[in-house]
């Protein structure tokens, strides 16, 4: 896909995420205020340095979930793919693939700012397990909102640090970053509550 493709379908993305609670049904969406549900989901791409031997290791992965920063848990999960992005043609050579499941909530950052129809612009920092990387790695998920000026100081996507592969940070290309990342605000949940 060419990346004027990619942009078209992230901008076709970003209306998903913002209308994510019409895609669940209102009732399954809003649980009503107070009762500490969030909803995190992305589809995004990071990449670590590259390696000694030439392997520029990036990762496609999606997630989605529900957690409550407040009762500390997290549920939800996603999946995920690591290939070499240095290697010439396509396909990339697949290094890992798997799943990916969060185990605990470290910390949740609105950074003070406000909200956006149902989006909460903030970084949720979890452990996570990642298939064939990794048991018990900090993740970050950043959302911001650039149609609402809102961002956090961090990039859109995703974080994940001390792989054997390096530090995982979002890929962003012509200062666009490569996926679509969504936290909402409280009172969304899934059926994936606690």
């Amino acid at each position: 896909m060419n990346r004027k493709a990619f942009l078209a379908k992230a901008g076709a993305g970003t209306a998903a995420a913002a209308s994510l609670p019409a895609l669940l049904g209102a009732e399954a969406a809003f649980a009503g205020p107070g009762n500490g549900h969030r909803v995190y989901t992305f589809v995004s791409f990071s990449q670590a340095p590259p390696t000694s031997g030439g392997v520029l290791p990036r990762i496609g992965a999606r997630g989605s979930g529900t957690f409550d920063p407040h009762a500390g848990w997290v549920k939800g999960g996603g999946t995920f793919v690591l290939f070499n992005q240095a290697a010439a043609g396509t396909p990339k050579p697949i290094l890992a693939a798997g799943a990916w499941d969060p185990t605990e909530i470290v910390d949740y950052d609105t950074k003070g700012l406000g909200t956006y129809a149902a989006i909460q612009p903030a970084i949720l920092t979890v452990k996570a397990d990642w298939e064939g990387i990794g048991s018990g790695l900090t993740m970050e998920v950043v959302c911001n909102v650039g149609p609402a000026g809102l961002s956090t100081g961090e990039e859109e996507g995703w974080f994940l640090e001390d792989t054997s592969y390096g530090d995982f940070a979002p890929v962003v290309i012509s200062g666009v970053p490569l996926g679509i990342t969504h936290l909402s605000v409280e009172g969304v949940s899934t059926d994936q509550g606690a």
